[in-house]
């Protein structure tokens, strides 16, 4: 079953008119099942309330998991948008300490700066932009974020980090997990937003393979403690992936939260915001991406798709 929350025009991406007008989605309705969410053209979806559901874009078949710590919103954000072509899929989290007005101020400068360069490659300018706004608001949290574009067409994953974790990557030709890293350029590189107006952000260029596979997670999982104050940790989650390698995306990450809830104390789920996004990179555009791209463009709607249920 799938839950289309744009109304979108099955996997290939295009709204149900044929149209390409905007489609935000800032406040997503709490989602847990087997309903895969899918995205039409010019979208943009995302917010900061509890979800779990699977994901689809182009070239992208993955799930995402939020929770807040008090069960309602929290302090991590996630937007995932699709270009006007259906082509460049884009991807955003970020952690936010504290709830309330400096959470919902920080999502909307990432909403704004997501719509605002959706059509473009590079996602560094996303977060230059984003840390100027937030020094210009005088913000006085802390914020961190790692935004990724992937464009199926040359299969490059390109990423980029604000005082954040980047990512884990699997690699299907090795069949092993190994944590990313993004270079720096100097002191003021790839520090958490909001600090200096003069830091710059780097990023780090992958040409993937289909049937590889990416995690971001926010810190709250990671530093989720058990009873006695230990962390769940970087090791742990190095363990745990590639203990569960085989696995696709929707179910690695319910093992992950197994995980987190067999180590964690009881109350575990009350300490911290936790996000996972898990995705794998797929062919399901259908058609040769130029020519998908160009029916997008020119409102050409593709034959209905097939529907199965099981």
């Amino acid at each position: 079953m799938v839950a289309r929350l744009a109304a979108a025009g099955s996997r290939r991406y295009l709204p149900p008119d044929g149209s390409s007008t905007m489609l935000d989605r800032q406040e997503p309705i709490p989602h847990s099942g087997p309903e895969r969410i899918e995205f039409a053209c010019h979208e943009i979806w995302g917010g900061n309330r509890s979800v779990a559901a699977p994901i689809e874009l182009p070239g992208i078949r993955g799930a995402l998991y939020s929770r807040s710590c008090d069960g309602h919103r929290g302090g991590d954000i996630y937007y995932l948008s699709v270009c006007g072509s259906g082509l460049l899929s884009r991807f955003c989290v970020a952690d936010v300490t504290g709830h309330g007005e400096a959470v919902a101020s920080v999502g909307s400068a990432v909403h704004a700066q997501m719509r605002k360069f959706m059509n473009r490659f590079d996602q560094r300018r996303i977060l230059t932009r984003l840390n100027r706004r937030l020094i210009e608001d005088e913000f006085e949290g802390m914020a961190t974020a790692v935004t990724c574009t992937y464009f199926p067409p040359t299969r490059m994953l390109s990423l980029s980090a604000a005082g954040h974790e980047p990512a884990w990557w699997y690699r299907s030709q090795t069949q092993q997990w190994e944590r990313l890293t993004i270079s720096d350029t100097g002191r003021l590189s790839n520090v958490a937003l909001g600090v200096d107006p003069r830091v710059r952000y780097t990023r780090r260029r992958i040409r993937v393979r289909h049937g590889d596979k990416l995690v971001i997670v926010t810190d709250g999982a990671h530093e989720a403690r058990n009873s006695s104050g230990e962390l769940f940790g970087i090791d742990r989650l190095d363990h745990c992936l590639n203990q569960h390698r085989q696995l696709d995306c929707p179910k690695l990450v319910q093992v992950i939260v197994q995980r987190l809830d067999e180590h964690g104390a009881p109350d575990w789920r009350e300490q911290d915001d936790v996000t996972l996004l898990a995705l794998e990179f797929v062919d399901n555009l259908g058609v040769n991406p130029w020519l998908h791209a160009i029916r997008n463009r020119l409102g050409i709607a593709p034959a209905p798709p097939v529907s199965t249920t099981n």
